[in-house]
């Protein structure tokens, strides 16, 4: 979407999209040393990983962008635009049959499975405050995740291997492997609200390209971003083609561009 929002908007310029580029702070690295121009980051990786400072429990989804885009602007001379509608909150999920056999529906109930649960996670994920360490500490939960590959832990979950998985609340996979969300009955999790990053300077230098990303701006639901995913990883249909559809649907792009 930001490909062809900025493309549409000046036809001098042609976009490059890197994939797969990597975790939260090795982009991140690659954006201040100039080897990518702006990435979609969220909101709540940027208070819980990038950002220095204390972080008050509780806030708001605006809250948190606010003070997200301050600590950007003022630690990283860095340009955060308006983020998109979803929140790409982490969750821990299990399958619906697990959860009806044992009457799980917060993540507070884990701690009745404790002696039997099998979690799979990613490393990332594993290695966060703001994710498993947090998590045991704010549930009072005891137990060791093994750490698996993104794709391989929904994989194991469905055959059976693994009981307990770490996920994105927008993952097609849910849908696709008929898993269930626990409830964060705790707010433990921020909001992660995916927005466009970039450093300041590139952002002055090239008022189109802000134009146009703004435009997503409040845009794309969970439930959208979800259905996207699915149609990318499931049906597969191409990112750019699932992509250029919202767009024009939304009336963000004509259907020619």
């Amino acid at each position: 979407m930001y490909k062809q929002l900025i493309e549409a908007e000046d036809e001098h310029v042609h976009v490059t999209l890197k994939p797969n580029f990597g975790k939260t702070t090795f982009l991140f690295s690659a954006l201040k040393n100039n080897q990518v121009n702006i990435y979609p980051e969220f909101t709540g990786s940027v208070l819980e990983t990038l950002g220095k400072g204390n972080n008050p429990a509780g806030q708001t989804a605006n809250q948190t962008y606010q003070l997200a885009k301050q600590r950007l602007a003022k630690q990283e001379k860095m340009t955060y635009l308006k983020p998109m509608q979803y929140n790409n909150t982490y969750a821990l999920a299990v399958t619906k049959k697990f959860q009806q056999e044992h009457h799980l529906k917060i993540i507070s109930d884990l701690t009745q499975v404790e002696s039997i649960l099998k979690p799979g996670m990613t490393l990332e994920f594993i290695d966060r405050n703001d994710g498993l360490k947090g998590i045991k500490k704010t549930y009072g939960l005891d137990v060791t995740a093994k750490s698996m590959e993104p794709a391989l832990r929904y994989e194991a979950i469905s055959k059976g291997k693994i009981n307990l998985v770490d996920a994105y609340a927008t993952d097609s996979e849910l849908r696709q492997y008929h898993l269930a969300l626990l409830k964060d009955n705790k707010h433990f999790f921020p909001t992660y609200q995916g927005a466009p990053l970039m450093k300041t300077s590139f952002a002055n230098k090239h008022p189109k390209v802000v134009k146009a990303l703004n435009k997503l701006a409040g845009k794309i639901s969970e439930t959208d971003m979800q259905e996207m995913n699915y149609e990318v990883n499931v049906k597969k249909q191409s990112a750019s083609t699932v992509a250029h559809r919202y767009l024009v649907k939304h009336g963000l792009l004509k259907e020619g561009r």
